[in-house]
């Protein structure tokens, strides 16, 4: 299974809890140094050559010295405490095996050292062995008083020491063959404690660099920040400034002096175990047992400085981090506050619209030269948001808080961007309404001039020209009127909308830690109230289209009576135009059809081809006689008018009542004259038909026999009598007809 990795505090802590409070260095550290009890140690009162009984338990000898004498119960506890602590625990809890040489030396200075034993460190002692004076009533006392303590005490001859501890491991002065120097042992605790002393001294000192390390507090500003930099970099200065290579140069050369080899060394420094040591004659195992705690501290030390560098480099990536993201806020806070300030100048004006086309024009001209400085923050906004992007990118311990006040900034920009582009809008449309306003107003008397039409031209054509030309006025004079009127309503709405624009709620109103300042409350002094802001500029904008409207109300008015003048005079020459076309087509039609069509016909067949002729021509006249009625009833309505000529118009409309009247009767006595003689000759027609009947019936008649009685003879007669009358009343028909129609010839 995998394991996390440790953070490098946690491995340094660890290097440190091993080096300087575990094992055999750890109890070394908490026990007395030599240099504390070095008079004593020199006193020669004990010594601990490193000899142990068969066993296997550490050997305390107490050599036969002068000194004991002088020697105090005190100083036996410090030394024995001191002596005590020297062996690994397993020794230790083998118990020591004490001997104590009694040649030459009387109860009264062993008694002290046994007491001693007795009360502070009963527990560590096996066994007492106590070498058995010269003196005899000194072998007594001693015999007789030694049996009184907790631990085992033996007296015994200085030959029968071996049986318990083998001459190995007895000095030469116990007839023993272990070669042990005082001096030399003292030389070596001092310089193995001195290198165990330095050598926790440093990874104290390198402990509290991690402490001090491993302090997350990260500053709230860019000054704090830079301060934590710079604080941070002498730190480096004081992990490298550290005592490493001396400690380890020291240790090394210790490890050279226990394992008596002449060169330098490294961790593995060629100790060999007992090999080395009986060859180099350093036998003593208690300092042997230091080996692997000096190596463990050299190793702990290198270790420790590595990881703190590690862990330097772990914080400074951070402190950098902290130091970019103050760096970021710093940047981003003046930016808001430059917005801010800027809004404040914007709103102190963001609804003038100027009075005049020349006042919005120098409006319009200011706001472009403050967008354009405000395109210079625009670039620097870009940069802090670029910025942002990268920190997050790198994967930033504080990306949310980045991201909050890299959108805040960037929404309080697009705020602020779209106030500009709204107010930029306002003016552009205030520019082209006050111009089309001006323009409309300076063009206002020459439009009233050109409505009037003064002396109407005669020509027809010419007056439709003129009535054109007239259009063509009202029209140019209604697109100018609805181009400012539509302009007016763009302006007012794109007012309104700035103003709800302006007026949103801004920014959050704290200002560190992630809120920038405030828009709320930053009115200038055309801010703050939206109702009011719209109305100060809708009324100005409500006043000019009143006065254009009035304008154009009064040219509509004076165009309105021009057009109806130019509309009766052309009335008034369209009439006397169709009047004339009117005589003009009896003149050269109607009356030269009666002219031509004089004759009324030789047959029926020809009066009959007269009269369809004759009824053509009536269908056509029948037009000019509906427009000629047409002409009459609107001459009556040009007179009522009174912009014309009544006599005039009445003196035309005479003439051509009286002119068509008396071509509309020529026409219908032709007709009647026509119908006269179609008439006639049917009759005479019919007549000479009846006749040759008559004649045909007589001639047939003549054939036959005479009435065989008076009754049909009188039928005959009768019948005769009837076709006489009939006969003479068709020929007085028809030349009653034929007298009407010579009497209308």
């Amino acid at each position: 299974m995998c394991r996390c990795r440790p953070s490098p505090e946690a491995n340094l802590t660890s290097l440190v809890a091993k080096a300087g409070a575990g094992g055999r260095a750890g109890r070394l550290m908490d026990s007395p140094r030599a240099l504390d009890v070095l008079p004593l140690l020199q006193e020669r009162l004990a010594e601990l050559p490193g000899a142990r009984d068969r066993r296997g338990g550490p050997v305390l000898f107490f050599p036969a010295t002068p000194r004991r004498e002088r020697a105090k119960p005190e100083d036996y506890r410090r030394l024995l405490q001191y002596l005590l602590s020297i062996p690994c625990e397993e020794q230790r809890e083998l118990g020591f095996a004490v001997v104590i040489d009694m040649r030459g030396s009387t109860w009264s200075t062993v008694k002290p050292i046994l007491k001693v034993l007795q009360e502070h460190c009963n527990a560590l002692i096996h066994v007492a062995y106590i070498i058995k004076p010269d003196n005899f009533w000194q072998k007594q006392r001693t015999s007789l008083a030694s049996h009184k303590y907790k631990f085992e005490t033996c007296l015994i001859g200085l030959d029968a020491l071996p049986k318990s501890i083998d001459t190995s491991q007895l000095t030469l002065d116990l007839d023993g063959s272990l070669i042990y120097d005082h001096a030399h042992w003292i030389e070596m605790r001092l310089a193995l404690e001195d290198f165990l002393w330095q050598a926790a001294d440093l990874l104290d000192r390198l402990d509290d660099l991690q402490e001090d390390l491993s302090r997350g507090d990260l500053a709230d500003d860019l000054a704090g920040a830079k301060a934590a930099l710079d604080l941070h970099n002498e730190m480096k200065k004081k992990i490298l400034k550290a005592p490493v290579e001396e400690v380890d140069l020291v240790g090394q050369r210790l490890l050279q002096r226990l394992s008596g080899e002449g060169g330098p060394s490294g961790y593995d420094s060629g100790y060999s175990g007992r090999d080395s040591e009986a060859s180099s004659g350093t036998t003593n195992p208690d300092l042997q047992a230091c080996v692997p705690d000096i190596l463990q501290h050299l190793e702990a030390g290198r270790t420790a400085q590595q990881q703190l560098l590690s862990l330097w480099a772990h914080k400074k990536a951070r402190l950098d981090q902290c130091f970019q993201l103050r760096l970021f806020e710093q940047d981003c806070d003046k930016m808001l506050d430059w917005i801010c300030r800027n809004r404040e100048v914007f709103l102190s004006n963001y609804v003038e619209i100027g009075h005049s086309y020349q006042l919005a024009q120098q409006l319009q001209e200011e706001h472009n030269h403050f967008t354009a400085n405000s395109m210079n923050a625009f670039i620097n906004i870009n940069r802090v948001l670029g910025a942002a992007s990268r920190l997050l990118e790198t994967g930033h311990y504080a990306a949310n808080r980045i991201r909050h006040v890299a959108g805040r900034l960037e929404r309080a920009w697009k705020e602020f961007a779209a106030g500009l582009d709204e107010r930029n809008a306002v003016l552009s449309l205030s520019v082209m309404f006050h111009h089309k306003a001006e323009q409309y107003v300076e063009s206002t008397p020459a439009w009233s001039q050109a409505c009037e039409v003064g002396n109407a031209p005669s020509d027809i054509s010419e007056l439709e020209a003129a009535i054109h030309s007239h259009q063509s006025l009202y029209e140019a004079m209604c697109q100018a009127y609805t181009e400012v009127h539509s302009t007016s309503k763009k302006l007012l709405y794109q007012l309104d909308h700035l103003v709800q624009v302006c007026n949103q709620p801004g920014m959050e109103s704290d200002r560190k830690h992630g809120e920038g300042p405030s828009y709320e409350g930053s009115r200038g002094s055309g801010g703050g109230n939206p109702a009011a802001d719209y109305s100060e500029g809708a009324g100005h904008v409500l006043n000019v289209i009143h006065q254009i409207l009035n304008h154009h109300r009064a040219l509509e008015q004076r165009w309105h009576s021009n057009k109806i003048k130019l509309h009766q005079r052309l009335a008034l020459r369209l009439f006397q135009g169709d009047v004339k076309q009117v005589l003009d087509w009896l003149d050269n039609h109607g009356e030269v059809f009666l002219c031509k069509n004089t004759g009324i016909g030789r047959s029926l067949a020809k009066a009959r081809v007269y009269q369809k002729s004759h009824e053509h021509f009536e269908r056509v006249a029948q037009n000019t006689y509906t427009n000629a009625e047409k002409l009459l009833t609107a001459a009556e309505e040009l007179a009522q008018t009174g912009e014309c000529k009544a006599d005039e118009i009445y003196s035309v409309a005479r003439q051509l009542e009286t002119r068509v009247a008396s071509f509309a009767a020529r026409v219908e006595e032709r007709r009647h004259r026509l119908d006269l003689a179609v008439a006639f000759y049917q009759k005479d027609k019919e007549f000479c038909s009846w006749l040759d009947s008559l004649r045909q019936a007589v001639a047939a008649g003549e054939e036959e026999v005479a009435a065989e009685t008076l009754e049909a003879a009188e039928r005959l007669l009768e019948q005769g009598d009837q076709q006489r009358e009939q006969t003479l009343a068709a020929c007085n028909s028809t030349i009653a007809h034929g007298e009407s129609l010579v009497q209308e010839l």
